[in-house]
């Protein structure tokens, strides 16, 4: 993990925020600084630890169900920021980034309101609190979308490695689910994070088949199964199925089945 700690070193010597790395089940794996702010770390001997518990559990949901970056505030109205890690396309951690107060110095006042009920000495929890980093809202932003670059640098140099690599049924979930949309390797190694080799080869040793065979039998089986309804034409089936070109579509199909689309249509095989 010490080329992670590199990264999250630098991250903070240019934000000035506390840098984690998290596990898909909630484990820190690396940080930096490696302790978290004061204000943070008494807060957790508290009662109030509950809270940030489920605040981060929310977060990480929420990210693991859009797989995008997102900016949140805290409980206590700090501003933090997660994004998601990836391993050959299988989510394997978060990126997280925080805490700060956006706004003025005013804002330390709600922060310390909202925090009284779990701190006895008032001085302490005010000198915790104003020393927390003060930022605008588009420094977060911006501080917070550096950090995803650098997620997804460590998601494509997958570092992060999944306990069990479900690349090859992530890639064939992904085909059958947009096989009508046009599909190429290079978004595929776009998508999953992963290099041209890693994503072939995956594939062909969990299913003794190429992408490119398994695409073109899904599409064909699929517009078999279309050809059985008499109000769509074959050139309709054929862009349904994800043929960008008929003439290509009736080729294969008629190898396939050994009969052009329109005599399998008409024949109602």
């Amino acid at each position: 993990m010490e080329d992670l700690e590199k990264i999250l070193k630098q991250l903070y010597l240019v934000s000035g925020l506390n840098m984690s790395i998290f596990d898909i089940n909630q484990k820190i794996l690396a940080s930096y600084p490696h302790e978290k702010s004061k204000f943070c770390h008494e807060i957790e001997k508290s009662k109030a630890s509950n809270h940030c518990f489920i605040c981060d559990i929310n977060a990480m949901n929420h990210v693991k169900e859009t797989g995008e970056l997102y900016v949140y505030q805290c409980h206590f109205g700090l501003s933090e920021a997660i994004m998601p890690l990836y391993s050959y396309g299988a989510l394997t951690g978060y990126l997280m980034m925080g805490q700060a107060v956006i706004g003025t110095y005013r804002n330390y006042s709600e922060i310390i309101n909202k925090s009284k009920p779990y701190f006895e000495n008032e001085k302490e929890l005010r000198q915790l609190v104003t020393n927390i980093t003060i930022l605008d809202e588009d420094q977060i932003y911006a501080f917070a979308h550096v950090c995803d670059i650098c997620a997804k640098y460590i998601s494509l140099t997958n570092r992060i490695q999944a306990k069990n690599d479900h690349l090859a049924q992530e890639i064939k979930q992904y085909l059958i689910a947009n096989y009508s949309k046009p599909i190429t390797i290079d978004q595929l190694c776009d998508y999953f994070f992963c290099s041209r080799g890693t994503l072939l080869t995956h594939f062909k040793s969990k299913y003794n088949t190429t992408i490119h065979k398994f695409l073109l039998d899904y599409r064909l089986k699929k517009a078999a199964e279309l050809l059985t309804n008499k109000k769509q034409t074959v050139k309709e089936i054929a862009y349904q199925c994800g043929f960008e070109d008929p003439n290509y579509f009736c080729k294969v199909f008629k190898k396939e089945h050994k009969c052009s689309p329109l005599e399998f249509k008409n024949k109602g095989l």
